[in-house]
């Protein structure tokens, strides 16, 4: 037998000598609860590798993090490759021994030492089978050294189930220790031959009876979890935290509470923002900090709601507090003094919260205790805010409503509903589905010139489903572009009173620009009765009607106030400035034919009407004093007299936003008619002709050429004694074919303007004097324009000059064989002649 064996028999003889009662600061917990909680931590592919021969331990390594062992701190471990890390003094020995290690009969003597699996391995130098990594954040920060299969030691090389390197072939063992920030250490295991028990497979093992299993801070301060015994099958899990008398409770709050506070107020919290609560250990009567306390607690966030379960006087707990949102093991330390902090980072968003704490974090707790205060975790922002439709009167998702130009871009109608979106998202910008929440919308002014100066009623449904707000009824019921912001502080409601601040509580929105409205529709009102000119003059007191064809205008032009409207029919107000479009051009004129009888009505002479804008969302439209309108006058068949009645429809259309597609021109909603127009002295209307006759006399006198308008009675044409008001300018009256001794411009025309009294009057023809004896055709030019080279005389001996138009065409007549009426009237005048010389003189009309 070798020295080697005779050694290990000496070394577990004395190990069962005896024992002394010691001190444990650290207890063990290898139950199911324990597994759950501290699952194994896979480093295998991520891990630092440590390339240790037989029999080694390695440098200092760097924790990443100060942990607490016992009552010491340390930054740095040394790890051996027969399954121990060591905090002190190191030991190369392969023989394991039973718990303490005092440097007796040959064992060991090291402390300050974890021994997840104390037994002989092999790794032989290769680093793949050892390896370590530091991770997480602090204050959770863990240190994992894994022992990946690692091979036993064989006593004899390429023996049975042994290589030539004197590794075990058919058995390893899996197993790791982790070293926990918070102050507990864990060992968890794979597969491990004989579960730490003695070896079962056949090979020369240096250790058969098994490993050594515990932890050693001091000869008098120690564990020792298993010797020998098969204690570790795959999957166990062994927490090691320190002891502690049971304190009367716990309570939480915010981390900047005064030192030694048994109670505080928690904040608002943001999802998926890591944020801290202190926790602090209570004495048996509550009062006071249990400075003392150390060892692991279980600390919870509790959907606390539901309010409508009792409450446990002795927890401060409800029965219906019963959803864990989240779960951590805090660990006390001595040096903690009973306080110590714990992060959280919830990603969901909760109205009501509670800290529920536990003792002992594992098996059953004995001491349970909820926060004093509850607080909210909430959505960090909506975001994903938008105002879009589908055209310009529905919503949906197709266009964006974000112009605040005032000309050109999308635009939506006032009051017609429009799509409006937002979700509440945590500070990964991950959806918070529990925010249920209806925030509060905010309009204020924009910068652009689309912005209006005021604003209307907007009309939102704003409560969140599963986080997400989606309302396709929005409306809108004024004009213009706006800023648009969402908050709620009603979601934190809880914490309303405990001095968190209005940001805290408030969940906000980026500002959003919502535009541009424009008017649904107008609508039109009269402001002013029009009222027609008989025979288109004012200036004639004996006027009762007009002739058919004569032209006649307004004595009061029409006037309507044209009101831009909303989808509900209310006047939008900031329709006006930049934003108000309606011009002349939009608005349609339309008159009604002619009663009882109509020929059909001539408005040509009618202009567009001026638009003006009322600067409150109204505006004018007026018809111009020049217009005129005339019955079609027929050249072929008169009418009988009439009275006649007219009927103007206006409608307004804004088409200035039409080129975006969906949107469209603004209309009227109804044409807007002023009925059955009056006239001011007579609305009866007559076909008349003028008749010009010819004439004869001395050169020696004036000659007195006779004229007549005549009307058609039905049955055939008389005078028109009603007509005291046809004016016929003598310039007008073309003198041709001058005869005999009658030379151009002997004789002349008078007066300048004959009008006709009764229907009748006379143009008078200036003597010629002794010799100027012959004759001249004269004819009345009623056309509106007269033909080059016709001409007149307007002073006896002077010379001629260009004749000039009545424009009276609605008096032409069917004259000089004329198949229709459309011919100026004509006469001769004769001179040198007392009495007529004639049995018959034909006259030409």
């Amino acid at each position: 037998m070798s020295t080697r064996w005779l050694l290990r028999l000496l070394l577990a003889w004395l190990c069962f000598a005896g024992s002394a009662v010691h001190a444990q600061t650290y207890t063990a917990d290898s139950s199911a609860a324990v597994a759950a909680a501290y699952p194994w931590i896979d480093i295998a592919a991520t891990g630092t590798q440590l390339a240790l021969a037989d029999d080694q331990v390695s440098g200092a390594i760097n924790l990443g993090f100060t942990f607490t062992f016992g009552s010491t701190a340390y930054t740095q471990v040394r790890v051996g490759s027969n399954g121990m890390v060591h905090f002190g003094g190191t030991t190369t020995a392969y023989t394991n021994s039973a718990l303490p290690l005092t440097g007796s009969g040959g064992e060991p003597n090291i402390d300050a030492v974890m021994l997840p699996l104390w037994d002989d391995f092999q790794p032989d130098g290769t680093g793949t089978y050892i390896r370590y990594r530091s991770s997480g954040t602090a204050p959770n920060r863990v240190f994992v050294v894994s022992w990946l299969a690692v091979p036993y030691y064989c006593w004899n090389a390429r023996g049975t189930n042994c290589d030539k390197d004197s590794q075990t072939i058919t058995t390893s063992a899996l197993f790791q220790v982790q070293i926990h920030e918070q102050g507990q250490f864990v060992y968890r295991y794979g597969a491990v031959d004989a579960a730490g028990g003695a070896h079962t497979t056949a090979a020369t093992y240096s250790n058969p009876a098994g490993a050594t299993i515990g932890y050693e801070l001091t000869d008098t301060d120690y564990v020792q979890f298993a010797f020998h015994s098969a204690a570790v099958a795959a999957n166990t899990t062994i927490l090691w935290s320190k002891a502690s008398a049971a304190p009367g409770g716990f309570n939480a709050f915010d981390i900047g509470t005064a030192a030694g506070s048994i109670t505080g107020s928690i904040h608002t919290k943001v999802a998926a923002s890591a944020f801290s609560v202190a926790v602090v250990a209570l004495n048996t009567t509550k009062t006071a900090v249990a400075t003392g306390f150390t060892g692991d607690v279980k600390v919870e966030l509790l959907n606390a709601a539901d309010n409508s379960g009792a409450l446990n006087a002795s927890t401060g707990c409800r029965s219906t507090w019963t959803t864990a949102i989240a779960t951590a093991t805090l660990n006390f330390a001595a040096g903690d003094a009973g306080r110590d902090n714990i992060a959280f980072t919830e990603n969901n968003a909760w109205r009501d919260v509670r800290v529920r704490m536990s003792w002992p974090a594992t098996g059953t707790a004995t001491v349970v205790a909820c926060s004093t205060d509850d607080f909210a975790i909430r959505p960090s922002a909506f975001a994903g805010f938008t105002a879009t439709d589908a055209d310009w009167q529905s919503a949906g998702t197709g266009r964006s409503l974000a112009n605040s130009a005032a000309t050109g871009g999308v635009v939506h109608k006032a009051g017609r509903p429009f799509t409006v979106s937002a979700t509440a998202v945590n500070a990964a910008a991950g959806v918070t589905s529990n925010y249920n929440g209806t925030p509060t919308a905010t309009v204020s002014a924009c910068a652009g010139t689309g912005c209006s100066t005021g604003f209307g009623a907007l009309s939102l449904s704003m409560a969140a489903t599963a986080g997400v707000i989606n309302d396709t009824g929005a409306t809108y019921s004024e004009v213009g572009a706006f800023t648009l912001q969402l908050n709620d502080a009603s979601f934190a409601a809880v914490d309303a009173s405990d001095g968190s601040s209005v940001a805290e509580l408030t969940i906000g929105s980026p500002a959003l620009i919502v535009g541009r409205f424009v008017p649904d529709h107008f609508d039109l009102a009269l402001l002013v009765t029009p009222q027609l000119k008989t025979f288109n003059t004012t200036a004639c007191a004996a006027r009762s009607f007009t002739y058919v064809g004569q032209p006649f205008g307004y004595v009061t032009p029409p006037q309507a106030t044209v009101l831009a409207r909303n989808a509900a029919g209310a006047t939008t107000t900031q329709y006006r400035g930049s934003l108000w479009k309606l011009a002349a051009a939009g608005v349609t004129q339309a008159y009604s034919p002619l009663a009882p009888a109509s020929p059909g009505l001539d408005a040509s002479g009618i202009g567009l009407p001026g638009v003006t804008s009322n600067d409150n969302g109204t505006g004018v439209i007026a018809g111009a004093a020049a217009d005129t309108l005339s019955v079609v006058r027929s050249s072929t068949t008169p009418l009988a007299p009439f009275n006649a009645a007219f009927t103007l429809a206006w409608s307004v259309t804004d088409s200035a936003e039409a080129a975006v597609t969906g949107n469209g021109s603004i209309p009227t909603a109804s044409a807007f008619s002023f009925a059955n127009i009056a006239f001011d002295a007579g609305n009866t209307f007559r076909w008349g002709v003028l008749k010009l006759a010819s004439a004869y006399g001395s050169e020696l006198n004036q000659l007195a050429v006779p004229v007549e308008v005549q009307h058609w009675n039905g049955v055939s044409f008389v005078t028109n004694t009603a007509d005291q008001c046809t004016a016929v300018p003598t310039g007008s009256v073309v003198m041709g074919n001058w005869q005999r001794n009658l030379a151009a411009c002997e004789t002349a025309i008078t007066p300048a303007t004959l009008t006709l009294a009764s229907g009748r009057g006379f143009f008078t023809l200036r003597r010629p004097g002794n010799g100027n004896n012959g004759s001249v055709d004269l004819s009345v030019q009623l056309n509106a324009a007269i033909a080059a080279g016709e001409q007149t005389c307007s002073v006896v001996g002077g010379a001629a000059v260009a004749a000039t138009a009545a424009n009276l065409p609605w008096l032409r007549g069917k004259w000089a064989g004329s198949a229709n009426y459309d011919r100026n009237p004509s006469g001769r005048a004769s001179f040198g002649q007392y009495r007529s010389p004639l049995i018959y003189l034909r006259e030409s009309y």
